[in-house]
């Protein structure tokens, strides 16, 4: 009796997971509670022990595919009943005349080249090979960048041995290998960014290599259609016509060039970066020269094509002896302006590259992109508005002098203001805790925390700004706290956050202080509803009321506390009171008491 294997839920609010390794295939035999299969969620990665023992009949979710909770991804039973499928299927086949079953398979295995690699049979037919693809580590992650191969083509890797590095907008992680054997190709350059199910690299036996030669063979008919006159006009044509209808007369290939070229390109093994430049700039991948294994185009050979004129220059000459360019700008120079207007700017493009004494073009990371977006989303989400207040620190200054040479021999860190402040404002979230809630004006919502999650933004070493997450902050005293806040930031400029330390946060603390700021005016973290930024506290002028009544002017330490928070959530007045709330806490606790 076989049993349907299901996807776990592993945790509360999980409601999907990632396949990321199959530890069983087809065929092999698992025991009760053996690991069969390694699942990523937006907490952890988790190997998901066998709940029965038998043999793998089949799986139904393949690896870096994400799937619902409940959804069934493999079956197993007793090795008869695989058996007995493949027996009934025989005798299915056999029903046939005996002489069709040999060209049948003939016949299908063409239709199985032309078709995308969706289904199972074209790795097993060129030598049991396994493709290995881009794994979503994180629930909101849709995308990664290959940071660096720890394997080449031609080297043999283990099962578990670590493949590559990738890089998110969460974490950089290294990925190990699915399945053991000869490294066959590398289809995704380091350095470029591809979306979750992107194939990255080819695994098999040393002699499946030749498999890999296959592909290619299709572009054959593309030098012929690749005159230096005729892709012009199909550069012309190019917005108009859709790929299916070349493809379907193969025979005019001269007058669809630019088809045949993205047929070309959709066949030939290029990361999808190079596809996007040479599509992009029309360009005819038989004229660029491969520098990569096996002679691979890589994005700089087709960058080095563009800045030496390879292409666009070749097109250029092309339009102008043409004599039908004249009556094309006669009746519409608007049109006939365009295509011009647009090679050109790409032409210089590379010119300000090229000057490196004046300025550079540098990529942006995916950290910092990943930032941009953030902030953007934030800004066009939450209705900004910010209030500040200044804070008397004179009481936890005095605290900190008493406390700071004990403190870093027992903890081996600074007693900085932060955890001070952590402390203040999780007590101040207590009292208002629309606060520390989310805001959702689509669905007509609001969701209130019944704990303080609360997020600390780490700076890493100037290279980017990440959020992690200090989880029921609200059950921490001060030293606690800064425990937290000090093993967060060692991890994040290690570079070893989890998934689980940078999501869930209810509300965040950022602190430019120790850089010097006066004043700031944070981005909202959403779906918080409020950032509190923690600025510069130093020695100033104050007037303060003595033991015996009197206003006297005295040397403080003064800082000042802002707020940025979301107008749809609350209003001035609950801000204000927030803040002062903080305020009167910072000035008048006994902080003694923390650190007794």
């Amino acid at each position: 009796m076989s049993t349907t294997v299901s996807m776990p839920q592993l945790g509360e609010t999980v409601t999907e997971g990632t396949i990321l390794r199959w530890a069983k295939q087809v065929g092999d035999t698992v025991a009760v509670d053996e690991v069969l299969v390694e699942i990523s969620t937006d907490k952890v990665d988790t190997e998901v022990p066998s709940p029965a023992g038998g043999v793998i009949l089949e799986i139904l979710v393949e690896e870096g595919a994400t799937v619902e909770v409940g959804t069934a991804m493999a079956v197993i039973g007793e090795a008869d009943e695989g058996s007995a499928g493949s027996e009934t299927a025989t005798p299915a086949e056999q029903a046939s005349p005996e002489p069709e079953p040999e060209p049948e398979p003939e016949a299908e295995s063409e239709p199985e080249a032309e078709s995308e690699p969706a289904s199972e049979p074209a790795p097993a037919a060129s030598g049991e090979s396994t493709t290995v693809s881009m794994p979503q580590l994180g629930e909101t992650v849709t995308e990664g960048t290959i940071l660096r191969w720890a394997k080449q083509v031609g080297d043999t890797v283990a099962v578990d041995e670590v493949l590559v590095e990738i890089s998110t907008d969460k974490v950089d992680t290294e990925v190990p290998s699915p399945a053991g054997g000869t490294v066959l190709e590398i289809l995704v350059e380091e350095g470029a960014t591809v979306e979750v199910g992107t194939a990255m690299a080819v695994i098999g036996t040393a002699g499946a290599a030749p498999a890999s030669a296959p592909a290619p063979q299709p572009t054959a008919p593309a030098p012929e259609p690749s005159e230096p006159s005729e892709p012009e006009p199909a550069a012309a044509e190019e917005p108009a016509p859709s790929e299916p209808t070349p493809a379907e007369s193969p025979a005019p290939a001269p007058s669809q060039a630019s088809s045949s070229d993205s047929a070309a390109v959709s066949e030939r093994l290029l990361s999808p970066v190079v596809r996007k430049l040479v599509r992009e700039n029309d360009l005819d991948i038989d004229e660029i020269t491969g520098s990569g294994q096996g002679g691979r185009i890589t994005r700089k050979d087709v960058e080095s094509h563009i800045e030496s004129g390879g292409a666009k220059p070749a097109e250029t000459p092309a339009a102008a002896p043409e004599p039908a360019s004249e009556p094309t700008a006669a009746p519409a120079a608007a049109p006939s302006d365009a295509p011009p207007a647009a090679k050109p700017e790409l032409t210089p493009a590379p010119a300000p590259a090229a000057s490196t004494a004046q300025s550079e073009v540098v990529e942006l990371d995916r950290l910092r992109v990943r930032i941009g977006q953030n902030m953007i989303k934030s800004k066009q989400t939450a209705a900004h508005v910010w209030t500040s207040m200044e804070v008397d620190y004179e009481r936890v200054e005095r605290v900190r002098t008493r406390h700071k040479e004990a403190f870093k021999a027992a903890e081996g860190s600074s007693l900085t203001y932060l955890p001070f402040i952590a402390r203040a404002t999780i007590d101040a979230l207590g009292e208002f805790p629309v606060v520390n809630s989310e805001f959702h004006l689509e669905e007509r919502q609001a969701i209130f925390h019944k704990t303080v999650n609360l997020g600390i933004a780490i700076d890493l070493d100037q290279k980017g700004l990440v959020v992690a997450s200090i989880r029921n902050a609200d059950g921490l005293r001060l030293v606690g706290l800064a425990r937290q806040i000090k093993a967060l930031a060692d991890k994040a400029r290690a570079g070893k956050l989890e998934p689980d330390d940078v999501t869930g946060s209810t509300f965040t603390i950022t602190n430019p202080g120790p850089f010097g700021s006066f004043m700031s005016a944070p981005v909202i973290n959403i779906p918080n509803t409020g950032i509190l930024s923690t600025d510069t506290v130093a020695k100033r002028p104050a007037v303060v009321t003595s033991a015996d009544g009197e206003d006297v002017l005295a040397i403080r330490h003064i800082g000042y506390l802002g707020l940025t928070w979301d107008h749809r959530a609350f209003d001035g007045s609950t801000a204000v009171m927030f803040l002062r709330r903080i305020k009167d806490n910072l000035e008048n606790w006994d902080w003694e008491q923390e650190l007794a």
